[in-house]
C-alpha cells in the first residue's frame, strides 16, 4: 500500500491513461499494470482511478489488446469493481461488462478466461441489480 501511495503521489493520474494508447504495447501493458496494482489495496485508490477517467480508458484497453497484454486491464476492472457498489456500477456504466464478455469470449488461453470470469463475478456480486446487469 505504502508503494502504491508513493505512485500515487508523483501524480501519475490522469497522464498515465494516455499510455494505454501508446503505439509501444510494452508501454501499453506497463501502463495497465500500473494501474492494477494501484487499484487493488484501497476503496480510495480505486475511487481515484474512477475519478480520473480511468475506468473508460481500461475498457478500451481491453477492447483493443489480445492475449497476454489484456490481462492487467481485466484484472485492474475487476478489482475497481469489488470495492463497493458504486464503484462496480462505474465499471458498468463504462461498458465494461462487454468489453470483458468479449475477453472471455475471444481468448484462447484458460489464465484470461478465468480472470475475465472473476472480474465479471466482482462486478455482479454487490446486489441483484448488478447481477442482472451481468
Amino acid at each position: 500500500v505504502d508503494l502504491a501511495e508513493v505512485v500515487v503521489e508523483a501524480e501519475i493520474f490522469p497522464k498515465i491513461f494516455l499510455c494505454l494508447k501508446d503505439a509501444d504495447q510494452f508501454v501499453r501493458k506497463h501502463a495497465a499494470t500500473v494501474v492494477r496494482e494501484v487499484a487493488k489495496h484501497t476503496p480510495e485508490l480505486a475511487q481515484l482511478i474512477v475519478g480520473n477517467g480511468g475506468v473508460g480508458a481500461l475498457v478500451e484497453y481491453v477492447s483493443e489488446t489480445e492475449g497476454n497484454n489484456r490481462l492487467p486491464g481485466i484484472m485492474a476492472l475487476g478489482y475497481i469493481a469489488a470495492f463497493s457498489e458504486t464503484l462496480s456500477l462505474a465499471v458498468i456504466s463504462s461498458k465494461g461488462l462487454p468489453a470483458l464478455q468479449h475477453a472471455l469470449e475471444s481468448e484462447g488461453e484458460d489464465h484470461l478466461k478465468s480472470a475475465s470470469v472473476w472480474s465479471i463475478g466482482q462486478i455482479g456480486r454487490h446486489s441483484p441489480e448488478h447481477a442482472k446487469a451481468v
